[in-house]
């Protein structure tokens, strides 16, 4: 049962709807970029800056509005720069934003000490369904390019401490992380997450384990170093703990809120959105999908649980979802995403589809919305897994006017489609189901940091770089008004 679910009541008159799913799209009538002078040489920040107002410009809002059970009516309006605002019939607006991976690339041959920013902590908890030893604690390498571990001195890794100063994982010298690569430490004696899937057919077992309890809302810190007494602030990567952390060098900034501790399945993950996991604020991703790091844990880590408890870190409906080094890679940029059918409208079928019979055992009291989207491998190379990670969405416990939108399984639909050069026929294809991953077991639907997979896209069925595949997305309504949804795309090759 969900802790302190709102009444649920129908929005009688009206359903207003923002969909944002990510992925590349076309600009129409994008502002063009100012021809530079010969003269005049850019320096790296304004490099910087530059693909970031380039990236910002691969964007789409689609809004839509029904205004009654047997039609639908809307308007989509394309994102020519950093922001946009569309009003839907209903009067209501939205904002989407998307900002490209660029993907760097570096062969991570070289060891070399990491220092603090380049490595982050980017999800954890110390306490699980299991009880106190349902532990992991995520690294991810946010540095640009692959990493090779060297100590900093004459230990052996990169310690992972909580704050009674005692490793409990080293990442060993010579590891490589990849560029964006996650490095997994879990707690062997009751981590109950190893069935979550990673790569191909592979789960998120710990990359390393230890067996002595982190305790409740103690702190974590990462060094770039494996000995004890250099566990220094000028060693630190990074940290993060809770306002009862007495020991600042095992948090960032003041710490997150103490929690509670129930053995739930929760999971504190850095906000990769850049709105601390807000179901009401409106508009883009900030930060465009990427982690937010500003060194103040309370504002940097969103915490989930899959029964949107309150225990005293904020309430919403989402998932743990551990990675490790075989896991999936944020591959934003180099897959894109365009309408099912182009020669139809985005907020129309097959595009988008509202489907308003009620099904209340799979989370969907008010229906469904089915959103259908095609996917282009533009790696370079096969594609042997993909899937989909919620950075942001609209769900429990949503104020009255705002949906709660439930993210779950669904299975392949043939569809008619009228694809270019549009009006000269149609044909029948197959729009593949996309599938919530599990465990952890989420009977009330997907939230944050869920990930939906694409059970299509397999090492034995590849799709080839150039290639596409047809998805769709199946959201469960508990009610009904404005929504969002944003979502990382993670690939593997």
């Amino acid at each position: 049962m969900l802790g302190k679910h709102p009444r649920i009541t129908a929005l009688v008159n009206i359903l207003s709807v923002c969909v944002l799913v990510l992925g590349l799209a076309t600009v129409v009538a994008a502002k063009k970029p100012r021809k530079k002078s010969k003269k005049q040489k850019e320096t790296a920040e304004q490099k910087e800056e530059r693909i970031r107002q380039e990236t910002l410009q691969r964007a789409i809002l689609m809004s839509l509005s029904a205004s009654r059970p047997d039609g639908l009516s809307g308007g989509v309006s394309v994102n020519p720069g950093q922001q946009t605002t569309t009003t839907a019939n209903s009067g209501s607006g939205g904002q989407a934003q998307f900002v490209a991976d660029t993907e760097l690339r570096a062969p991570g041959v070289v060891p070399s000490v990491a220092m603090a920013g380049q490595l982050v902590i980017s999800q954890f908890r110390v306490r699980g369904p299991s009880g106190a030893n349902d532990e992991f604690i995520e690294i991810a390498n946010v540095s640009g390019a692959a990493h090779t571990v060297a100590d900093s001195g004459a230990g052996t890794g990169y310690a992972i401490a909580a704050s009674d100063g005692v490793a409990r994982c080293v990442i060993p010298n010579g590891t490589v992380i990849p560029n964006k690569g996650h490095w997994l430490c879990v707690n062997s004696v009751a981590y109950s997450l190893a069935s979550y899937p990673a790569g191909n057919g592979t789960t998120a077992t710990g990359d390393a384990t230890y067996t002595t309890d982190i305790p409740d809302n103690a702190g974590i810190a990462l060094f770039n170093t494996s000995v004890a007494a250099n566990f220094t602030l000028a060693n630190r990567l990074d940290a993060v703990g809770s306002v009862s952390e007495a020991n600042t060098l095992y948090k960032e900034g003041t710490g997150y809120p103490a929690l509670v501790p129930f053995s739930i399945d929760y999971a504190f993950y850095r906000d990769n959105c850049g709105k601390g996991g807000s179901i009401t604020t409106p508009g883009p991703c900030p930060t465009g999908g990427l982690l937010k790091n500003t060194n103040n844990n309370a504002a940097d880590f969103v915490f989930v649980d899959t029964n949107g408890t309150s225990a005293g870190a904020g309430q919403r409906l989402g998932a743990p979802g551990p990675q490790n080094l075989f896991s999936p890679i944020e591959r934003n940029f180099s897959i894109a995403n365009t309408l099912l059918d182009p020669c139809a409208a985005s907020n129309s079928p097959p595009n988008q589809v509202r489907d308003f019979t009620s099904d209340p055992a799979n989370n969907s009291t008010f229906g469904t919305l089915d959103i259908r989207r095609t996917f282009t491998n533009n790696t370079g190379g096969n594609v042997t897994r993909l899937r989909f990670r919620i950075a942001d969405l609209t769900t429990f416990p949503a104020p009255a006017g705002v949906a709660d939108l439930r993210p779950r399984t669904s299975t392949a639909v043939v569809v008619t489609v009228d694809r270019p050069p549009c009006g000269v026929g149609t044909s029948n294809i197959t729009v593949q189901g996309t599938t919530l991953e599990q465990p952890p077991s989420q009977p009330n639907g997907g939230g944050f940091n869920s990930t939906m997979s694409a059970g299509t896209v397999t090492l034995g069925t590849p799709l080839a770089n150039g290639a596409s595949v047809d998805l769709r997305f199946l959201l469960g309504l508990q009610q009904t008004g404005t929504f969002r949804i944003f979502v990382n795309i993670e690939a593997l090759p």
